[in-house]
């Protein structure tokens, strides 16, 4: 469990979504693919899952079998380089789908580590669940194909980011999205994701 005995203990953002209720059947029914009955299963199928500051979600070397909807909280995804550095290439916030994503498509190893950064609530759907969601109904083979396509877009997002933005510009960015959750983002984990050292993520901050 690399360096989360030494991250400072927060406590959990007490933050709501208006636009969203905190469920996950509430997320799935905003892409409008889904009929009650379609809803009521996915209802049935899933389960309340805590995690504590620190915990970890998935490790690298192990197998993704669920993908989850953040009811509060915030979860980071990071890899660990040749050097032993921990590489923050996502944070995912309240109301946000959260899955090793490749582990979960192809049940092979991940390199991937997922981890709370603060006490998070989880609403968790197996993969096998989400199998059988297929089974009965055609309905969830377009969700799948729309949540691919939504990760596929999120990813060459974030990689233009870099290309065409700034640090300050990205950093901004994160502000405007969530700024209720930034203070309770470690420094060092905010800066790695950002793609810049903590220091000049300090004189970001002074001049922002």
């Amino acid at each position: 469990m690399p360096h989360s005995k030494n991250m400072e203990r927060i406590q959990k953002p007490n933050v709501t979504n208006k636009y969203f209720e905190n469920t996950m059947t509430s997320y799935f029914r905003k892409l409008q693919l889904l009929s009650e009955s379609d809803l009521i299963s996915l209802d049935n199928l899933t389960i309340n899952k805590k995690l504590r500051k620190g915990d970890f979600l998935i490790q690298e070397g192990e197998i993704c079998s669920e993908i989850v909807l953040i009811k509060s909280g915030i979860l980071r995804s990071f890899y660990i380089n040749n050097n032993g550095d921990e590489i923050t290439n996502c944070i995912t916030f309240e109301n946000e789908l959260m899955s090793a994503f490749s582990s979960f498509i192809t049940q092979k190893v991940t390199d991937e580590n997922i981890q709370a950064v603060c006490d998070t609530d989880l609403i968790v759907l197996q993969k096998r669940n989400l199998e059988l969601l297929y089974s009965q109904s055609i309905n969830w083979q377009k969700v799948s194909r729309i949540l691919t396509e939504l990760q596929y877009i999120e990813l060459e997002k974030r990689i233009a980011s870099f290309q065409k933005q700034t640090a300050k510009q990205r950093y901004q960015k994160l502000i405007k999205e969530h700024s209720n959750y930034i203070k309770f983002i470690p420094l060092q984990f905010l800066a790695s994701y950002l793609g810049i050292s903590p220091r000049h993520l300090s004189r970001l901050r002074k001049n922002i």
